[in-house]
């Protein structure tokens, strides 16, 4: 995991080292081991924040170059050794590091980039510059685990890993009715847009090709996930027993962890208590004997402490706790949401993520295993099994249509069938019809299946470009805040395409026992929990999902001046009036998260320091007495999106 960032010249001009080596300092939390700068031709010049992984020696740093290419890379190629093997004996290939970097390197250079993309294993983003041909190439992996972005205008074409690297060196500003929209957490959740206009993200599973003589980017796809469905591939998962599937996939997750156990500095895992993050701890600890475990202690009735401690005891390791107190929302709300680039709406769990990722910074950690992508892959939010009993739980409401359908015209006044809500497709539009696009496209490949197992086997591509994009979002600019790599074995390419192709009914399984009050003797992640019985205690294994609570809008209260002289009150012309009249009639949650918009707004568009937003912060909000909360609220306190 590193920070890389630079500039392409058009129309022979000259590049800027200094202002490239500003993008740089803005990522020096990226990569704190090494910076590297280095100029090709006046016309082109690349940057690199090293967090070093493997070869630690200066030998491995970058920018990498020769007389005719240069890279700068960030991320992980988890298969970087056979890539070597097969480098040395096709190409006889002198390689004078242990580095991954090298072997892309030379991959790029003898493979070109379609192939030696569709041979790498791992997670990465990269800029790849043929002095020959003069020029560029970005990549990015197939789904989107390293971040980068791009600007351009007539003259030059600027990357970076991180937004702030281009908004903050060049000035540029935030969209306000994006900014605005994200309320409902778009700006969370895309792949296709930033909350800044001219800064763009390379797509998941794409790379660009720039030259001098193109007006705008070649984009190319060479991976889409729709891709790894293969209908031969689920009639013979369908054929297999249980006991078959269960080998397979554990040997596929084991697989995976090893691969990713790969590093010459210590490793960590970051265990929530769940079932997800515990068994991977688990299968871990047989084959890495210095594992730490962390955990966000989340002080109060969210806290999961026992089940992490459980494991830890189980496992016979040291469990590090980072413990978190719910006023640190407000103190830490601003930093965090300079790091996280966009308004912490969807995941306030950011903010205790953050602290964490620090503690395992501070234990020499470098790189930590996360149970991210479980859920997408194997149907593990409630919702995706209470739809089930929707049927049930519409009964009534069906019984009373089916009455006022005898009179003509009735039953659209008092129930009438909205698809969305207006804000809903106000949403939408600002996204450019994003989901409903890609939905669209996949559900072709499904047509051989029955509608109902059309739409489980959906689920899991729907999920992946989708939800899991917010929760990828998170976990690298919350854990590089503290210069902390998070690993995602259940993302693992053979292991994804397994999950894709896996029949819903080893996903979702059956039980007499009422195993959760959401979905009654319905089993979520049915191959998870079956596996995790071989490794982990009773309780672990069976544990319903919480999602990382934690009290985090439903328990702010906005006070009487907040938006004052502030970035929403100039954006919506609000006099102190109209300010006030909102924060006594509207939904104290809703204001909660417009706060979360102001303190963006306040940061990227009015460039208000950290140290004034904070205290900002810290004199008009409040954290609510848990005692005025009845417990049955528990469910409503914000965690990773449960989708119920």
């Amino acid at each position: 995991m590193c920070g890389i960032a630079g500039i392409y010249e058009r129309n022979g001009h000259r590049v800027s080292l200094e202002l490239i080596e500003t993008m740089g300092n803005t990522m020096a939390h990226r990569g704190p081991d090494n910076f590297g700068l280095f100029g090709f031709n006046e016309q082109i010049g690349l940057s690199h924040n090293r967090l070093s992984f493997l070869d630690l020696s200066p030998a491995a740093n970058q920018p990498f170059k020769n007389e005719n290419y240069a890279l700068v890379y960030n991320g992980e190629i988890y298969n970087f050794r056979e890539i070597r093997e097969r480098l040395i004996k096709d190409y006889n290939v002198r390689f004078e590091t242990t580095s991954d970097t090298e072997v892309l390197f030379f991959s790029l250079i003898h493979d070109g980039i379609e192939k030696c993309l569709k041979g790498l294993r791992g997670m990465f983003a990269f800029a790849f510059y043929d002095r020959n041909e003069n020029e560029l190439l970005l990549a990015r992996d197939r789904l989107g685990i390293k971040p980068l972005y791009y600007y351009q205008n007539d003259k030059s074409f600027y990357w970076s890993s991180e937004i702030k690297a281009l908004a903050q060196t060049l000035n540029l500003k935030p969209d306000p009715l994006k900014t605005l929209f994200s309320i409902n957490g778009i700006a969370e959740t895309s792949n296709d847009f930033t909350l800044f206009n001219d800064i763009l993200p390379v797509k998941p599973g794409s790379y660009l090709r720039i030259k001098s003589n193109y007006r705008k980017p070649q984009e190319f796809f060479y991976y889409k996930i729709v891709d790894d469905f293969e209908p031969e591939r689920y009639a013979e998962l369908e054929r297999k027993s249980r006991a078959d599937i269960l080998a397979e996939f554990e040997s596929l997750l084991t697989s995976s962890i090893e691969s990713m156990l790969v590093s010459d500095v210590p490793l960590g895992s970051f265990v929530s208590g769940g079932v997800d993050s515990s068994l991977i701890s688990a299968i871990a600890n047989k084959k890495y004997p210095d594992l730490k475990l962390f955990t966000a202690n989340v002080l109060g009735k969210f806290s999961e402490y026992d089940d992490a401690k459980a494991l830890s005891d189980h496992l016979g390791r040291e469990l590090f706790d980072y413990k978190f107190k719910p006023e640190q929302m407000l103190s830490d709300w601003a930093e965090v949401t300079y790091f996280y680039e966009c308004p912490i709406v969807i995941h306030t769990n950011a903010i205790p993520f953050s602290n964490v990722a620090r503690l395992a910074h501070d234990s020499n950690v470098k790189a930590v295993l996360t149970g991210e992508g479980a859920d997408e892959l194997f149907l593990g939010y409630p919702r995706q099994l209470t739809d089930q009993y929707k049927w049930l739980a519409t009964l009534p409401i069906n019984a009373i249509k089916s009455f006022y359908k005898l009179i003509p015209g009735l039953e659209d006044y008092l129930f009438p069938n909205h698809k969305q809500t207006s804000v809903e497709f106000a949403s939408q539009l600002i996204r450019q019809f994003e989901s409903p696009y890609r939905e669209s496209e996949i559900e072709e490949k499904f047509t051989f299946l029955s509608e109902p197992q059309r739409q489980k086997q959906l689920l899991t591509i729907k999920m992946l470009g989708d939800h899991l994009v917010g929760l990828l979002h998170r976990n690298d600019r919350m854990g590089m805040m503290a210069s902390i790599e998070a690993r995602f074995p259940f993302l693992n390419e053979e292991l994804v395409k397994f999950a894709i192709n896996l029949p819903a009914k080893f996903k979702i399984g059956r039980s007499l026992r009422w195993h959760n009050y959401k979905h009654p003797f319905l089993v979520d992640k049915w191959v998870i929990r079956k596996t995790a019985e071989k490794y982990l205690p009773k309780g672990l294994a069976t544990k319903k999902k919480n999602g990382f609570p934690m009290g985090g809008h439903k328990f702010v209260k906005v006070k009487k001046g907040f938006f004052k002289n502030g970035w929403v009150a100039e954006n919506l012309a609000l006099n102190d009036k109209k300010q006030a009249f909102m924060l006594e009639s509207q939904n104290p949650y809703f204001i909660a998260k417009l706060a979360s918009t102001e303190i963006f707004g306040r940061i990227y568009g009015l460039g208000e320091s950290l140290e004034n937003v904070k205290n900002h912060i810290l004199r008009h909000t409040e954290m609510i007495s848990r005692s005025f909360i009845g417990a049955g609220l528990v469910n409503l306190a914000e965690t990773s999106p449960q989708l119920f």
